[in-house]
């Protein structure tokens, strides 16, 4: 039993459970917030206080070096405005575009490689950035033109600084013990909010009185647990075959809310374009 637990296979298969039950629930927890910043923090302490419970299970160690702390504080700055922003956009968009809005981040983490760290040029990433671009094209795509609306703006924007975050931070979680290093991406940026935008303890109370616990707790415990085995993941499987069977999550999302969330428009473009937007993630981590 045990045996299977330190397999790719187990620890994908958790995180993308995690992965859909953490996208269908988020919209839920946020459908009627009053505040946006303090639904943004409740859900993040949760996620980083939950995770906290899995510190014996990984090797307790710290990085040594000043600037490892540094690049992570920096990320942790975009995190806290993407958290932010995430909130607001997964409120008033369905949850099936938001994931397939999400897969933006690929692209701009391949800009970001490609001009700021020198990577080379693959052909089979700038294909895959393609697709996933195109994908997004045509999902906004009407016979009266482009529906694009402001909170399809912001989750780009959003995008921009999750990118900028991943490609700072890349490979500094392995110098951490996994738990306290997701906790502290997830609970720093809550306090980066709650100072940020002056929001006062009494309105997190407040609002989190007023909505729906279960909703909170399920998409704070499943955001932790999604990225803990998404990362540990990678310790017994190969990038190239994890990422992209990761990236079915967002055609699994599109599937789910459909049924979960009734989101009934448009159903074969969103799972067309799903389809491509995978089929583009796979050909970015191809070597």
């Amino acid at each position: 039993m045990f045996a299977i637990a330190n397999t790719w296979q187990f620890n994908l298969l958790i995180s993308l459970i995690c992965a859909v039950l953490f996208s269908q629930f988020y919209k839920l927890s946020v459908k009627n917030a009053i505040k946006d910043g303090a639904v943004t923090i409740i859900l993040q302490l949760i996620a980083g206080l939950s995770v906290l419970i899995w510190i014996p299970f990984f090797k307790l160690q710290f990085p040594t070096n000043i600037s490892t702390y540094l690049l992570l504080l920096v990320a942790i700055v975009f995190y806290a405005i993407n958290d932010r922003l995430q909130t607001t956009v997964r409120k008033h968009l369905e949850v099936s575009v938001f994931t397939i809005i999400k897969q933006l981040s690929t692209v701009f983490i391949i800009i970001i490689g490609l001009t700021v760290f020198r990577e080379p040029l693959v052909i089979t990433k700038i294909i895959g950035a393609t697709l996933i671009l195109l994908g997004n094209i045509f999902l906004f795509y009407t016979k009266k033109g482009f529906n694009v609306n402001k909170y399809v703006l912001l989750s780009i924007v959003a995008n921009i600084t999750f990118a900028i975050a991943l490609s700072t931070d890349i490979g500094i979680s392995n110098l951490f013990n996994l738990p306290i290093y997701i906790s502290t991406t997830l609970v720093v940026p809550a306090l980066m909010i709650f100072l940020a935008e002056k929001i006062s303890i009494s309105s997190i109370i407040e609002e989190y009185k007023l909505g729906n616990m279960k909703y909170y707790y399920v998409t704070g415990i499943t955001w932790g647990l999604f990225i803990l085995f998404f990362l540990r993941s990678f310790n017994f499987g190969q990038v190239t075959t994890i990422v992209p069977l990761q990236s079915t999550s967002v055609l699994l999302n599109v599937i789910v809310a459909y049924f979960f969330l009734k989101e009934r428009s448009n159903l074969v473009k969103k799972i067309a374009v799903a389809i491509i937007v995978i089929a583009g993630i796979y050909l970015t981590v191809l070597n």
